[in-house]
């Protein structure tokens, strides 16, 4: 398309927005303290961290009262061992065996 070809935009729907931007900011009171907003944000912004910091020192005293993690892996190791596994040390059910073994008129591949 060339440039020249395109209709102008009209720009009625801008103007008068900008009209009442100007108008609006005109009627808005003058007695709060500049940055009133930015205070209250600032404070808002505050306490969301301070909040953030108590759930922080929280999870570091409950890891402060966990052991370490040798001692409990040594506890999981040694309660894992202390049940036999049926599949690697041996069964404890002969007729299991039949499921396991392969069937004596099957193919070799």
């Amino acid at each position: 398309m060339d440039p020249e070809s395109i209709p102008p935009v009209d720009d009625s729907l801008s103007r008068s927005e900008k009209q009442h931007t100007t108008t609006s900011s005109t009627l808005l009171p003058k007695t709060q303290p500049k940055g009133f907003l930015g205070k209250h944000r600032m404070a808002a912004a505050i306490s969301d961290l301070q909040s953030q910091i108590n759930f922080l020192q929280e999870e570091l005293d409950q890891l402060e009262e966990l052991g370490e993690a040798s001692i409990v892996c040594r506890e999981i190791i040694s309660s894992v061992e202390s049940i036999p596994d049926p599949l690697t040390k041996g069964s404890t059910n002969i007729s299991w065996d039949r499921w396991f073994t392969r069937a004596p008129n099957s193919c070799k591949r």
